[in-house]
């Protein structure tokens, strides 16, 4: 179960590089096909100075982490069996772009207890990750939402 008192405790800081080869694996997952997203010189000639990034590349973050996607999750003591992910948002700050790299600082921001819609208790943990470039600049802020459901019946 979520200890409500966590709010406002700093969670892990990770560090991870943007790497080109992890950026073609991104664009092959979503079938994105246009050779901008996968190699330098058609970057270059569709008009970018380095091979873009796609809007959620900063989930790579995840395989740096000990426990990888689950590391907030435990963190948190969430019962993982009753843990649901509810919500990411991303706010882009400055670009990222491949040869970056990030450090991401995650902070819980608010533990809430309500009732559920449909009878039930749950608990919503509101996350937000600051990630910074190498140059000290924000690039990014993501905000995600954790929801542990009520004890099953």
């Amino acid at each position: 179960m979520i200890d409500p008192s966590i709010a406002g405790s700093d969670l892990d800081r990770v560090r991870f590089p943007i790497d080109r080869s992890k950026l073609a694996e991104l664009a092959r997952a979503f079938q994105e096909v246009n050779p901008a997203w996968h190699g330098q010189d058609a970057a270059r000639a569709a008009g970018f100075d380095r091979v873009p990034t796609p809007p959620t590349v900063t989930v790579l973050a995840d395989h740096w982490r000990a426990a990888g996607a689950l590391e907030h999750a435990l963190a948190l003591g969430a019962d993982l069996r009753r843990l649901l992910h509810g919500e990411a948002a991303w706010e882009y700050l400055a670009p990222v772009k491949d040869g970056d790299e990030l450090t991401a600082q995650s902070r819980v921001l608010e533990v809430q207890a309500r009732q559920g819609a449909r009878g039930g208790a749950m608990t919503l943990v509101r996350i937000e990750t600051a990630f910074t470039n190498q140059h000290g600049v924000l690039a990014v802020r993501r905000r995600d939402t954790l929801i542990e459901t009520g004890a099953p019946a």
